[in-house]
């Protein structure tokens, strides 16, 4: 889960906008492990830090609060889910819980759970199986169901405030990934399934839930000989609130000639009127560029894809720099000041000057990792195993998070 707080840029892995102390350009030396928090068991995962307290939890079903100074744990609960006839189900916990108040909401086993921030007791939880991926928005906790389907709950009770399908017919198939909410609006893509389920964008409103405009996979007229139209489909990234527009990576199919291109199109939040869309640059094979969710900064857009990261100007689609790293980016990078922070395969992190894409530090991890740039499912997206609070990268490996600072 994430915690998503007013308007502004979406990062997916926290408020990295106010993360500071970020040295100037140049190389820099690299981290150093300041702190190994060893999750109870197998799998830990990406934590959420607030408060000077890191919420993770791990594969077995427990989650804990560890005090980042010490490292010490402050208190556990494991979550022992079992189905009707009594055998046991997945609780696996999943990363990045949302903390707002005294309260920790924890997906585990597809349920959500709210916890005392102060001593892990359980205060309500929402028993449907299948629930995925909350976000806290204000007063309200926004949770994703069976993926066809949104809900908003009272974060301080649990009661159910509204729930909403993605489209009338009762739901396209809702990516797994977080909500973004920006201007008192919830923007949800959807997966992708060929000769299923086509991508798009909702807009969904946060006090009532009333879906206000979407973009669904659309046709438009062609002009080559022979050609039913061209089609428009939104790619399986979450969306990016930026420069006061809604984005999204939408591909461009003609069924004459068998061509294939994608776009960065930006959307105004309250109309779905498109504003904004930005074509690969020239010289380039199809998703070389666009082959995640960007990141937006101050000048730049950044767009990882493979092995590459990838500054454009926002404005013109101009390519500015690019960079290629020895294996496939993990998820989406992470922006904090002048500094672009990723993760490849092989357990390797980079950091680059977020102006020049020259190198700041490179770190190869003495731990296992499994990370893998491609996507579980048809309707997940790949996550990034990092996290940024207080001015300290946090990183999730197979064994243990650990603290770099």
């Amino acid at each position: 889960m994430s915690i998503v707080v007013g308007d502004g840029v979406h990062l997916p892995s926290g408020d990295l906008a106010r993360t500071g102390g970020c040295p100037g350009p140049g190389v820099v030396n690299r981290p150093r492990v300041r702190l190994r928090l060893a999750a109870s068991g197998a799998g830990p995962a990406l934590p959420t830090v607030a408060g000077g307290v890191a919420y993770l939890g791990d594969a077995e079903g427990r989650v804990q609060a560890v005090d980042t100074a010490s490292g010490g744990t402050l208190w556990q609960h494991r979550h022992e889910l079992r189905h009707e006839d009594g055998s046991a189900a997945l609780s696996a916990v999943a990363a990045l819980p949302a903390v707002t108040g005294d309260l920790v909401f924890v997906e585990a086993g597809e349920q959500v759970f709210a916890h005392d921030r102060r001593t892990g007791r359980v205060r309500w939880r929402i028993p449907e199986i299948s629930s995925h991926h909350g976000a806290v928005a204000g007063d309200v906790l926004l949770v994703l169901h069976d993926l066809h389907t949104a809900a908003a709950y009272d974060a301080a009770t649990g009661d159910r405030r509204w729930r909403v399908a993605s489209a009338p017919d009762g739901g396209f198939g809702l990516l797994a990934s977080f909500p973004m909410v920006a201007g008192g609006r919830m923007f949800l893509t959807e997966g992708f399934e060929g000769n299923h389920t086509h991508g798009g964008l909702h807009a969904v409103d946060l006090d009532t839930g009333a879906l206000l405009w979407g973009f669904h996979d659309t046709q438009l007229e062609c002009e080559r000989p022979g050609c039913e139209g061209d089609d428009l489909t939104v790619a399986p990234n979450h969306p990016v609130y930026a420069r006061g527009l809604v984005w999204v990576v939408r591909g461009r199919w003609c069924g004459a000639d068998g061509t294939a291109s994608l776009e960065l199109v930006g959307f105004d939040p309250q109309t779905g009127r498109e504003h904004v869309a930005l074509a690969e640059p020239d010289g380039v094979d199809v998703g070389d560029v666009f082959g995640a969710a960007p990141v937006f900064g101050p000048d730049l857009v950044y767009c990882p894809s493979g092995q590459g990261l990838h500054a454009l100007d926002p404005a013109t689609g101009h390519l500015r720099w690019s960079r290629r790293f020895a294996a496939p980016v993990v998820g989406t990078p992470l922006l904090a000041g002048r500094t672009l922070h990723l993760a490849v395969e092989g357990g390797q992190l980079h950091a680059v000057d977020a102006g020049t894409g020259e190198s700041r530090w490179d770190l190869t991890l003495d731990e296992p990792t499994s990370w893998s740039a491609d996507a579980p499912g048809e309707y997940d997206e790949v996550a990034t195993p990092l996290t940024l609070a207080g001015g300290v990268l946090y990183v999730a490996t197979d064994s243990a998070v650990l603290a770099l600072s």
